[in-house]
């Protein structure tokens, strides 16, 4: 690149980066208080809701980079245009092969970072994301519970322990409700651990009390024993769908499902999308300096915002193979790209034609 492409990849990148800041912000404050509220129920630490957070921002990453991309373009080539560099440079004969080589080094730089994120980062970001939800949604979690008050494990279960020995609780009172009736439990000491299967066994050890509460009746003492364990129903299995966001690219191929295919179409679509968003971008960037650019604004957002509902739309039917897995996702950039490519066509007629 020569001194006036550096400088024009300067202007229009520091809006991409803008852009991508304040959307970032947005975002990650949104699942922060999300998740901070969660934090209240289920006991989170703020590390953990950081953590969360974090990890469901970047996943984003592959959409927040290329509409960044699209929007702060169209406002540094709007810049450009206001301050009439593009018709100087269009003056001298340099302005549109240094516009287009700025935009596109621009493009291949984020068809790279994107490409990374989708393929590297994101199985893995996807699969701790999934690891920590889970166990955020576990049934019962004696790390969670606070002697001294009520805790509740979910919709069923209620403990409460005079204080904790280790990662035991000692004193416990535990109630669970079930549609039909109620069960009570005391003991002096409850461990909990994880059985080879997947499921939870609740331990209660030491003058252990069973009572059944009927409803509208009294409390039946079932069992009085020294020990008693009770199973918690296992974990509900890993649905397909999410097991594919967390798989690496080369066993999605292995796979052969439509599921599996129409993430591997996400991952190697999204980082096409910054090079299709960014020649969308010149196609929409000419203004009249004398009206500015909100309204141009206003017509990118909507087109970012309708781009990647259609893209939504689609991985939703190649998913339930309502349509075909090929062209699947790309009839979108196969549709856009002649359109795309005439509009910049009848705008670059001509040797002297600027943007």
């Amino acid at each position: 690149m020569n001194r006036l492409e550096r400088y024009i990849a300067l202007q229009l990148l520091r809006p991409v980066v803008g852009v991508f800041f304040v959307v970032l912000v947005i975002v990650l404050a949104f699942y922060f208080s999300r998740y901070l509220a969660d934090a209240v129920v289920e006991r989170l630490s703020l590390q953990a809701v950081a953590q969360l957070a974090t990890l469901k921002v970047t996943l984003f990453f592959d959409v927040l980079i290329p509409g960044a991309m699209f929007l702060g373009l169209i406002v540094g080539l709007g810049r450009l245009q206001n301050g009439y560099e593009i018709t100087a440079m269009a003056a001298a004969g340099v302005g549109r092969q240094s516009v287009v080589r700025a935009v596109l080094v621009i493009a291949l730089a984020g068809l790279v970072l994107v490409g990374l994120l989708t393929h590297l980062f994101r199985p893995w970001a996807y699969e701790n994301l999934y690891r920590m939800e889970g166990e955020m949604s576990a049934q019962i979690d004696l790390d969670r519970v606070e002697p001294g008050r009520f805790e509740i494990g979910d919709e069923q279960w209620m403990i409460f322990a005079e204080r904790r020995d280790g990662d035991a609780l000692v004193n416990v009172l535990v109630h669970q409700r079930l549609p039909t009736y109620r069960n009570l439990l005391r003991a002096e000491r409850l461990e909990q651990r994880l059985r080879d299967d997947g499921t939870i066994a609740l331990d209660f050890l030491g003058n252990v009390r069973f009572y059944r509460l009927e409803q509208g009746g009294d409390a039946d003492l079932v069992n009085r024993s020294e020990t008693l364990t009770v199973l918690l129903d296992p974990p509900p299995p890993v649905e397909r769908n999410r097991i594919r966001r967390a798989l690496p690219s080369d066993r999605l191929v292995n796979a052969a499902g439509a599921l599996e295919w129409g993430e591997l179409q996400w991952r190697t679509l999204m980082p096409l999308s910054v090079v299709v968003l960014a020649f969308a971008a010149l196609a929409m960037a000419r203004i009249n300096p004398r009206k500015g650019q909100a309204s141009k604004l206003v017509a990118a957002s909507v087109v970012v915002a309708l781009y990647f509902s259609v893209l939504g739309t689609l991985a939703d039917r190649v998913d339930s193979e309502a349509i075909a897995i090929w062209p699947g996702l790309f009839w979108l950039p196969l549709v856009m790209t002649p359109l795309l490519a005439l509009k910049l066509w009848h705008q670059w007629r001509g040797p002297g034609a600027p943007l």
